[in-house]
């Protein structure tokens, strides 16, 4: 009989458009949860999470959610594969007209995946999955090197347009562990969109974990990887500077945003997008702490924006770096921190 890792090199050579995928299983959050769960060592379930109060951004429709079984969501849930049907409509910050079925907690502003050994976890006896999501009414649970096998992963590792619309509902395939897992038994890495996410989550956990910071900074696991992984179908920060009083944002104007935006404005009915309330905070750091902060309430025009330039901010006489932070509808979208002698973000 064959072995895990015989199906899994058999499936990299003959059943993924992308050869690397089935090495791994993925998890997918938000920056806010990720430092959560860098800090903890743990992935705990939807259900711990929400009761230890761990769950910074429920990034799942509560539509999906309420027809959940208890059994799934008492799991912790990775996925065989990235580019899922649920990533389609949730990545990035999304309009809140163009969200799915117009629930606004169906959106992770800023996305990160969590990859782990498929191998190693497939190997762990309380590990259990199943060929098509486990949202909404679920389907069947297996177990075992015999189950794994029959699994259909052609149509698992598919990608791309595809003829038959049922054909989709197998790239939710998913595992479960059940209550909580231990990241550091086999995670491989922690994948962000950009350089500028990455710094995101970077400032977020040495802010909130010193110690989790330096481990992870140290391996090198946090990564930044541009292809085969993200939709880019949403709104996100490529950039953040400052220099000579002046701070800059740029934001991504991607082709799939286009797409997107105009797919889902046609399905919704919606002629128009209303401004989306945003707030720039900025803070100066001196030796002993803050010295000032200020913050910055504006709008923004969600299809037609490049970048926000702020002008003629101040610079207390002992500050020695800056910090600036941008929310969209109070979700976190990038936090940059800069050295005032210099021009380059840390």
């Amino acid at each position: 009989m064959m072995e895990y890792a015989d199906i899994i090199k058999d499936n990299c050579e003959n059943h993924s458009p992308v050869a690397w995928w089935p090495k791994f299983a993925f998890h997918y959050t938000d920056v806010t949860n990720a430092v959560s769960i860098l800090s903890t060592g743990f992935l705990y379930s939807r259900v711990n999470a929400k009761k230890m109060n761990l769950m910074k951004n429920d990034n799942a429709s509560h539509q999906v959610i309420d027809m959940t079984k208890t059994e799934a969501t008492a799991n912790v849930r990775f996925y065989f594969r990235p580019l899922t049907p649920t990533q389609y409509y949730n990545e990035g910050f999304k309009h809140a007209a163009l969200r799915y079925d117009n629930d606004e907690n169906a959106n992770v502003p800023v996305p990160v995946f969590f990859l782990f050994d498929l191998e190693k976890l497939l190997s762990m006896p309380e590990i259990k999955f199943s060929e098509f999501a486990q949202s909404g009414y679920g389907s069947s649970l297996c177990s075992g090197i015999e189950d794994f096998q029959k699994l259909d992963f052609d149509k698992i590792y598919s990608n791309g347009y595809v003829e038959e619309h049922e054909q989709i509902k197998y790239r939710h395939a998913e595992l479960l562990y059940p209550n909580a897992f231990a990241i550091d038994s086999c995670i491989k890495a922690v994948l962000c969109r950009n350089n500028m996410e990455r710094t995101t989550l970077l400032n977020l956990l040495k802010e909130n974990n010193k110690k989790a910071f330096y481990k992870y900074t140290r391996n090198s696991i946090i990564k930044v990887c541009r292809e085969d992984m993200f939709e880019k179908n949403g709104l996100f920060v490529t950039e953040c500077s400052y220099h000579g009083g002046k701070a800059s944002i740029s934001f991504s104007e991607t082709y799939a945003k286009e797409k997107y935006t105009n797919s889902l404005m046609t399905k919704n009915g919606v002629d128009a997008l209303n401004p989306v309330k945003a707030r720039a905070e900025f803070e100066w750091i001196g030796s002993k702490g803050v010295l000032y902060r200020s913050n910055t309430e504006f709008e923004l025009d969600y299809i037609n924006i490049s970048s926000v330039v702020f002008n003629n901010l101040p610079k207390p006489k002992e500050a020695k770096k800056i910090r600036i932070k941008l929310f969209l509808e109070d979700k976190l979208m990038c936090y940059a921190e800069q050295p005032l002698a210099e021009a380059e973000l840390i």
